[in-house]
């Protein structure tokens, strides 16, 4: 945006219009006059640079353009300070000593500046020089990265239409296209949005910085970094409420991409991505990740539709073929909030959680009840990973209840788990809650397997006939029959593992003297 004493706009019938910057020969020939202004006068002043601008000024152009693109071209130098010393430290070491002789006259000031460079081990025009070194006029022009005359004119456009919308009181816009990355700033930007869909594409509107109580010139800022994505479109419209000046006023600014068709739409989009901030964001991804609770993380996930309205969540959890979302709410007022609730409780079978940062409230903090909770700086993963973990254990109860009711049957001599998860198309996870106290007749259940008992009977006998025989030869006979749990096997058929020292290749089986205790059947020897 630029400053708002530099905004060229006309009123008319109501309506409000930029002064948009024609691409013709007298505004390009500026423009690339100023381009070279800063170009060419690296490593001088910033007080050259002013005066320069003002002789561009005096030609006859708007100083409100003038001062404008300089604006922009600033944001794109880098000046630095150039002294010897800390300009503050320099002026009260000179101060002081200043007023403790009472210095008045041009001699007095020159010995003062002798005496304490020679005490801060300085020239005295080093000192001289570091004196004012950090006034904004002092300033040197270090780095200055220049751009098309055209595509200064285009961002001076685009930045005019910003600087209006910073007075409004609400917007709303269409467009053709674009749309995944207009509602990733939406939602970065955290705005107050509303949704609805239309015959092509949506309908949003967005609370205006003026609507709000507290918070403006923040909340501004961000609805004007929305433009530049909606520009991006083929095609687009926009109409927003605007304060006038003396604030008795409602003026009406209206713009659409025929309108302005060449002038402002071709930036680049890297450009503009550069102007979101998803730091919050990644955080709590990041942070959710670290947990690996099986639940699956998605960031903007499928918009949710309520019968016109549209709501975006920020994010999505799925497992079991559940999908629980989280909406992250920045700036908002109580009356936002009981509007967004409402609609998503309209919603049927659709479970989200709101989280809100009470920092940005821009009113009155009320807090309000339901699945809403209140962050400061970082969304909490707390009462996520809580209602997730509540949820995983409702999904596991009512789908083994459905899989124990529908009945499970079992073909084969071994069966495992995780081939009746495949069979019945269920996480394994809910096949083992089914079958927890589950008895099949004519299955042993043995770990993740369900064997049959003749088969158990007839690979008991063969264990016996090894007698004490080495781990690694039991181990071979149970694997032959398909089963990959050995150590579960010899404990449900009442065998201990005697383990000499660390050697693996040295411990071997004994049968237990009670298989039926339940106790843990693994013995340590040597160790």
């Amino acid at each position: 945006m630029l400053p708002s004493n530099l905004l060229r706009a006309r009123v008319s019938k109501g309506k409000i219009h930029p002064v948009y910057a024609p691409l013709e020969q007298n505004t390009l020939g500026l423009a690339e006059q100023m381009v070279e202004v800063y170009q060419r006068n690296v490593g001088r002043k910033k007080a050259f640079l002013i005066q320069r601008l003002k002789s561009l000024e005096a030609e006859g152009f708007d100083y409100r353009l003038v001062r404008g693109l300089a604006t922009l071209l600033e944001r794109r130098c880098v000046f630095e300070v150039e002294n010897t010393i800390d300009p503050e430290h320099a002026r009260r070491t000179v101060f002081e000593e200043a007023s403790r002789r009472r210095a008045v006259g041009v001699d007095e000031r020159e010995r003062v500046i002798r005496d304490m460079a020679l005490k801060l081990n300085l020239s005295p025009d080093a000192l001289e020089k570091s004196l004012w070194s950090d006034v904004e006029e002092e300033l040197i022009l270090n780095e200055f990265e220049p751009l098309d005359p055209i595509a200064l004119i285009k961002y001076y456009n685009l930045s005019l239409a910003q600087t209006t919308l910073f007075k409004s009181l609400r917007m709303e816009f269409t467009a053709s296209g674009n749309w995944k990355n207009i509602f990733r700033a939406v939602k970065r930007l955290g705005l107050m949005y509303h949704v609805e869909q239309a015959d092509e594409g949506y309908i949003v509107s967005v609370d205006g910085p003026l609507s709000l109580f507290k918070m403006t010139d923040r909340y501004g800022t961000s609805l004007a970094k929305l433009l530049p994505q909606i520009v991006c479109a083929e095609s687009w419209r926009l109409k927003a409420d605007i304060i006038g000046r003396k604030k008795s006023r409602i003026f009406t600014f209206e713009a659409e991409s025929d309108d302005v068709k060449g002038i402002m739409e071709d930036l680049e989009r890297e450009d503009l991505l550069q102007l979101y901030d998803s730091t919050v964001e990644e955080r709590f991804a990041k942070g959710f990740n670290s947990y690996g609770t099986g639940w699956v993380l998605r960031r903007e996930p499928e918009p949710l539709i309520a019968g016109r309205h549209v709501l975006i969540p920020d994010f999505s959890f799925e497992r079991y073929g559940v999908k629980v979302y989280l909406e992250v709410v920045g700036f908002w007022t109580p009356e936002y909030l009981e509007r967004k609730i409402s609609k998503l409780n309209s919603i049927s079978n659709v479970d989200i959680l709101v989280a809100v940062d009470e920092s940005l409230a821009c009113s009155k903090l009320q807090r309000l009840r339901g699945k809403v909770f209140y962050y400061s700086k970082d969304v909490p993963l707390k009462p996520i990973l809580d209602h997730l973990r509540s949820r995983e254990e409702e999904i596991l109860v009512e789908q083994a209840g459905a899989l124990r009711r529908q009945g499970v049957r079992l073909e084969g001599a071994v069966v495992s788990i995780e081939d009746l998860a495949a069979v019945h198309e269920l996480p394994p996870e809910i096949v083992r809650r089914a079958l927890a106290d589950f008895d099949v007749n004519g299955y042993r259940r043995i770990g993740e397997y369900y064997v049959k008992e003749e088969r158990v009977e007839e690979l008991k006998e063969k264990i016996e006939g090894l007698g004490e025989a080495k781990l690694s030869e039991a181990e071979t006979v149970i694997e032959a029959y398909g089963l990959t749990n050995p150590h579960q096997v010899l404990e449900a058929l009442g065998y201990t593992i005697m383990w000499e020292g660390l050697d693996y290749g040295k411990s071997r089986i004994k049968k237990a003297a009670s298989p039926e205790s339940g106790r843990s059947s693994t013995t340590t020897q040597d160790l």
